[in-house]
């Protein structure tokens, strides 16, 4: 099971409805007013995180606008202070830069990664 900790939020948002499933610790992004779907092209703007699993029709909340969070919905090496992008899944993974960077690594230890959230 996923799991996704908001240690200092930042906003968050809940309206609207899902386009498709999307799992917690995914990113979403707008598909059109007030609907969202997962993000899986890092080159399409974020605007959250998800806080938990939805299905498709479902109102979704998700977490915007900054904060710190810890999570293990993540794929690949991630090392502290690394700016992270989405990837083909919508999860968090190194070697972004600063045009598709969504969240800043802070520590990973034990399976873990602590970040700070960009969008």
């Amino acid at each position: 099971m996923a799991y996704l900790n908001a240690n200092h939020p930042g906003l968050a948002y809940g309206d609207g409805y899902m386009q498709g499933a999307g799992g917690m610790g995914q990113f979403v992004k707008a598909v059109g007013n007030d609907t969202f779907a997962v993000n899986t092209d890092p080159a399409v703007p974020s605007v959250g995180v998800l806080m938990k699993d939805y299905v498709d029709g479902e109102m979704p909340a998700f977490w915007c606008n900054g904060g710190v969070y810890e999570t293990d919905v993540f794929s690949g090496t991630i090392n502290a202070n690394e700016l992270l992008k989405i990837d083909g899944t919508g999860k968090l993974v190194g070697g972004a830069t600063t045009a598709n960077a969504v969240a800043q690594a802070i520590s990973v230890s034990g399976g873990i990664l602590k970040f700070k959230l960009l969008v």
